[in-house]
């Protein structure tokens, strides 16, 4: 970093820290690195997820990432002379940043915990007290009030099926053009939510104290599939509105757009929902052969992350049955059924 941007950062509070990193790599949902305690505080309760977690992608990049060979063609045709540069293009998305201020940032794991569940600071001590001392004599209205308190506070909870979409989407999606253009870096991931959260991410271990490692309820997967195609329709337009010249990024996103868009009407023909309705709707009037208009193309996609919330709310799955035909067959492939 220049001595000028230096100064325009140097001193910079919190709240302006989690800005900074958003636009540094373009994930608009980047977390607050500031109120980030890393994974190694929710280990004692959590310990079957965490090795779990350390045999993962997620967690390897860590180690792995500044030694790759096609990382560091990337980092050289960007000029990038540290992968893990705390204020670089990479760890947005690649690592798990902690830091008081933008100045103190350090990566301190790859993609971790709070990368899904929000940073943690100001929940992770009081999410599991439970008022009765443990979970089985926890009342009813004990455990919601403990669980909002929890999610006020910034927790992303495994039910928020739409926020942790988003946190996926924000970077599967690859949300910065000169990375693709310039770089080389592929414009985004082949990204199912099914697929991929049901496979080698798959952390379902808590109430069995690591005995097993369930996979989501047919009802689970029903939500994570119309929210995963929606969420992925909303960042492809999000980063297509950022695109400023007709290069692959846009390319890319074009075609991600009418992919999303595809297996949204497939999915709507078997349940239509209004949600999804609504959410096809904002992308019939954007003529995706012109320049991009970014007020359009984020007013669509701020239409469409509301209708993915109100679908999340709506819907826990069971009368969604007539998906399972279009469900993928969790070999981390798009179903070729629609």
């Amino acid at each position: 970093m220049n001595n000028s941007k230096a100064i325009a950062v140097a001193g910079l509070t919190k709240v302006a820290a989690v800005i900074v990193l958003s636009l540094i790599c373009g994930n608009i949902y980047a977390i607050d690195p500031t109120l980030t305690v890393g994974a190694d505080a929710c280990v004692d309760c959590h310990t079957p997820a965490h090795d779990n977690w350390v045999e993962t992608t997620h967690f390897k990049t860590y180690e792995e990432l500044s030694s790759s060979d096609e990382a560091n063609e990337v980092a050289d045709a960007l000029g990038i002379d540290d992968i893990e540069d705390p204020e670089g293009t990479c760890v947005g998305c690649h690592f798990t940043l902690v830091g008081e201020t933008v100045e103190d940032l350090e990566p301190i794991s790859g993609i971790s915990c709070e990368s899904c569940h929000g940073a943690a600071a100001e929940w992770v001590e009081s999410h599991g007290e439970y008022v009765s001392g443990d979970a089985e004599s926890e009342s009813a209205a004990e455990k919601t009030e403990r669980i909002s308190a929890a999610e006020a506070a910034g927790q992303i909870r495994p039910a928020q099926i739409n926020k942790i979409a988003a946190n996926c989407l924000g970077c599967h999606t690859v949300p910065n053009e000169k990375l693709v253009n310039v770089g080389g870096h592929p414009a985004g991931s082949a990204f199912e939510l099914v697929d991929w959260s049901q496979g080698e991410m798959r952390h379902n271990l808590f109430w069995s104290n690591g005995e097993t490692n369930k996979v989501a309820t047919p009802a689970r997967k029903r939500v994570l599939f119309v929210v995963g195609h929606a969420t992925d329709l909303e960042f492809s337009l999000r980063a297509l509105g950022k695109s400023s010249s007709d290069g692959v990024y846009r390319k890319a996103m074009i075609e991600r757009v009418k992919q999303s868009t595809a297996h949204l009407k497939a999915i709507n023909s078997k349940i239509k929902s209004p949600e999804v309705s609504s959410a096809l709707a904002t992308v019939e009037g954007i003529n995706l052969s012109a320049a991009p208009d970014t007020g359009q193309i984020n007013a669509a996609a701020d239409k469409i992350k509301t209708a993915i919330a109100s679908f999340t709310k709506a819907n826990n799955g069971d009368s969604l049955g007539a998906l399972d035909t279009l469900l993928p067959a969790g070999d981390g492939r798009f179903s070729d059924k629609y």
